[in-house]
């Protein structure tokens, strides 16, 4: 009979908390994750691993707090790309919020299918827009002519060899 240790079965539930996390069912996620926490040990790969996802699912959840003081503790993990993980996460999670401009409104339209796209008038421009008028300019998608000359083009080439010839006859 073979016997599981206490780091596999860790892993287990650490894969199986991400599956959660990644799926939106963060407080399942989360209980996962802390019995994993409780069966690896934290200095190692996997225990870092574990707190960075219970960090992530905490935020998730509303308990900022909690994910900050994770972070926090995970700044002087062994493992240098868990410290950098960590260090990332805590700018993240301690950024100030930003705010809105006052009066700047971007809508985003829902489109069924390319054809259906109607722009709404804004409202100080109603009076002023026609109902012909396309909400965005056309651009052809063909290739441009490319068989005209190009003037500057022989010019820079002509000045970059008279160039070249001055400076080699000095």
């Amino acid at each position: 009979m073979t016997e599981i240790s206490a780091e596999q079965i860790a892993s287990e539930l650490y894969q199986e908390g991400v599956s959660n996390f990644e799926s939106g069912n963060y407080q399942q996620a989360i209980a996962l994750l802390e019995r994993a926490g409780t069966l690896s040990i934290p200095e190692s790969v996997l225990g870092g691993e574990i707190s960075i996802w219970l960090a992530n699912a905490y935020d998730a959840v509303g308990r900022a707090d909690e994910a900050i003081a994770l972070c926090r503790s995970l700044k002087k993990h062994p493992v240098n790309s868990l410290r950098k993980n960590a260090r990332y996460m805590l700018g993240i999670l301690t950024a100030p919020p930003l705010s809105k401009l006052e009066g700047v409104v971007s809508e985003v339209p829902i489109l069924e299918s390319p054809d259906t796209y109607q722009a709404k008038p804004l409202a100080r421009a109603k009076s002023q827009s026609s109902t012909n008028q396309k909400p965005f300019r056309e651009v052809s998608l063909e290739k441009p002519n490319t068989n005209s000359r190009n003037n500057f083009l022989w010019f820079a080439i002509a000045v970059s060899l008279l160039l070249l010839a001055f400076w080699a006859k000095r």
